[in-house]
């Protein structure tokens, strides 16, 4: 059978799962970056006041918490979810109160010893896995009150409050920027699987289009081979071309299933050319062909496809007409850009009201036919006959 790429079959890993990978290494790396940032100054913030067994837990939490978030990250492969989130931002809450008595005012900006400030930026960036907008509002406004509260009492004279300001907004500037990039990450990878799944849809139909153009004509031939030989008269009554199409047909099935197209795949590109190719392979029918009005016509991709559709009319008409003059015609347009071609047989026609179209009309033909721009014209009265005319306007 045809082998289909991985963009075809969508087995390929998905865009959204690994983005969401990639942003939890982030946030873990953003944490363990932090604590490696953190621990060259615990000696030095142990010598620091009067409350060293409470500065030594308030490092050995912060320590833990980063720890173990970087570690569910990498387990779950994303990025903290709103449960641990709640649970990161209410320990950096208590870690800033706490500071209010372990590190001196002074210390409490542009020191590690004071690490409580940068480690709640850290945090404010790991909240990016928290999707609810009003979640993860309240959560960065927890954490920017404790830092307020943490951060004022170093204002004796004027020039401080610039520094208490930037401290502020130095959260309320990058954890909205690290939010909305990460959505925007989000956004980008779901179009992406969601382009790739509407890829392999297409790439299925497609594969399912071109199984039935290398089945349907050969199993019609086949048909005909066979109601022939339930009447006895395979050798005496069937034409010798309909032997050589059918054998034709069965190897554009085999190559199909080898992996091949299915296709003839090197029809001619000029449309009289390839109207008469066409001909020849039902020599058996009373067919007329006048493609001169076409020559010099040029057809593109849409080839192939308009020799199946064409080969499938003219079976139908074999099958079904029971005609006794059969008209393929084919002309460039004269008032617009494009060309037509008609097929016409005087048979016994049908009503085209009541009538459901088989595989060889509705799918080779009009489904077929209509990407490429092609419109599928069905004109029949019973007992008169029936016109299939094929036609392009334009540049589509």
């Amino acid at each position: 059978m045809t082998v289909m790429t991985d963009a075809q079959t969508g087995t390929d890993a998905a865009t959204l799962p690994r983005a969401e990978r990639a942003i939890g290494l982030f946030v873990a790396g953003l944490r363990l970056a932090t604590l490696a940032q953190m621990l060259p100054s615990l000696v030095a913030a142990l010598d620091q006041g009067e409350h060293r067994a409470l500065t030594a837990v308030t490092w050995a939490v912060a320590s833990v918490m980063a720890l173990a978030t970087a570690a569910v990250c990498v387990v779950r492969r994303r990025p903290p979810g709103t449960a641990w989130a709640c649970l990161d931002t209410a320990v950096a809450v208590g870690l800033i109160l706490v500071g209010l008595v372990t590190v001196p005012v002074e210390l409490r900006t542009g020191s590690w010893i004071g690490f409580q400030s940068a480690y709640s930026l850290s945090v404010a960036g790991s909240l990016v896995g928290v999707r609810d907008v009003r979640i993860w509002g309240a959560l960065i406004g927890a954490l920017v009150a404790a830092r307020a509260v943490y951060v004022l009492p170093i204002i004796s004279t004027a020039a401080d409050v610039p520094t208490v300001v930037g401290e502020l907004f130095t959260m309320l500037g990058l954890a909205p920027l690290a939010w909305f990039g990460v959505g925007t990450v989000l956004r980008i990878a779901q179009d992406a699987d969601e382009s790739r799944a509407y890829a392999a849809r297409l790439a299925r139909e497609d594969e399912e289009r071109k199984a039935r153009a290398a089945i349907h004509n050969g199993t019609a031939l086949m048909k005909i081979l066979v109601d022939q030989g339930a009447l006895g008269a395979v050798d005496s009554r069937t034409p010798s071309q309909v032997w050589v199409q059918a054998a034709t047909e069965l190897n554009r099935m085999r190559a199909y299933l080898a992996g091949g197209p299915g296709q003839a795949g090197d029809e001619p590109h000029d449309l009289a050319e390839l109207v008469e190719n066409i001909a020849t392979e039902f020599a058996d029918l009373p067919l007329d062909v006048v493609p001169d009005l076409a020559r010099g016509t040029t057809l593109g991709s849409e080839a192939t496809d308009v020799a199946t559709a064409l080969r499938s009319i003219l079976i139908n008409v074999r099958q079904h007409a029971n005609a006794t003059r059969v008209v393929l015609h084919a002309e460039e347009l004269e008032d617009t850009p494009g060309w037509a071609v008609t097929v016409h047989d005087d048979g016994v026609g049908f009503d085209t009201r009541e009538t459901t179209y088989g595989v060889g009309i509705r799918t080779l033909t009009l489904d077929q036919l209509s990407p490429h721009g092609i419109e599928t014209t069905i004109d029949s009265v019973p007992g008169v006959g029936t016109t299939v005319t094929l036609t392009r306007e334009g540049d589509r």
